[in-house]
């Protein structure tokens, strides 16, 4: 044996380790290029680039047009964090699923998407069974509409201060527009995505308040044929556990 350079291996396995988590430290939900990561990381753009590659293919990060960014797959870890909020607030979702029987979701805020903690799927010949767990745009969303509401103008405007793409005909792409969306929210109290997500998927969310706690939202996912026509029993359903949801929150927080 040569225990030095079995040392030698050791080191270099710790380096790549340590190297990886200051390049995942370093970005954002806001994309930056490869050339920008290795000046921010005091890391060769070579390596940058090598690391990366590795990160991409577990999800960690991804790449687009603005740049590399941190990846969906760091919702999955982090999601290990917020296991205790989902398990105190299951009850709940499943009181809103027994009195609609529709899609329910349990969501958080991450940079600018919404992300799902925890999902009762509908038990309906015809229902919503999203296709994965990959986060969504805040302002496509009745979850993420409703997380929204708990935040001020000024911090929306610089979430979204890069743009709001489409994704159907029906998504907001104004900030103003979204603004006046979310006062209603506030008003009202729900939170409303009409085929903006997704052509024939509609929901409604509500906000859930919680002093000094990340803001949540649930929200019921309904084929859009028959929205309209549940609105009033899942408002119900949703009015009913939003005092014990934000109990359980401002609880969990303290």
């Amino acid at each position: 044996m040569f225990p030095g350079r079995t040392m030698s291996k050791k080191n270099q396995k710790i380096q790549v380790i340590s190297r990886a988590a200051s390049i995942l430290r370093a970005l954002g939900c806001e994309g930056i290029s490869l050339g920008a990561l290795a000046s921010r990381t005091n890391l060769p753009r070579s390596t940058v680039q090598r690391i990366v590659d590795a990160l991409k293919e577990e999800n960690l990060v991804e790449g687009g047009e603005s740049g590399v960014r941190l990846g969906w797959g760091i919702n999955e870890l982090a999601k290990m964090s917020y296991s205790n909020v989902a398990a105190q607030l299951r009850r709940p979702l499943e009181r809103v699923f027994e009195m609609t029987h529709e899609t329910v979701d349990l969501s958080t805020i991450y940079g600018i998407e919404a992300y799902c903690l925890d999902r009762i799927v509908s038990d309906q010949v015809v229902r919503i069974v999203p296709a994965s767990d990959r986060p969504k745009p805040l302002y496509a969303m009745a979850s993420g509409k409703a997380i929204l509401a708990n935040m001020d103008d000024d911090a929306i405007i610089c979430l979204f201060k890069q743009g709001m793409p489409a994704l159907t005909r029906n998504t907001i792409t104004s900030i103003d527009t979204l603004l006046e969306e979310l006062h209603q929210v506030r008003t009202y109290g729900f939170a409303f995505d009409y085929q903006e997500h997704a052509e024939g998927i509609c929901a409604i969310g509500i906000p859930l308040k919680a002093h000094c706690c990340t803001p949540h939202a649930i929200s019921v996912v309904v084929p859009s044929f028959r929205f309209e026509s549940r609105l009033p029993l899942i408002k119900e359903a949703l009015v009913q556990v939003k005092a014990s949801c934000e109990s359980i929150l401002s609880g969990y927080q303290s």
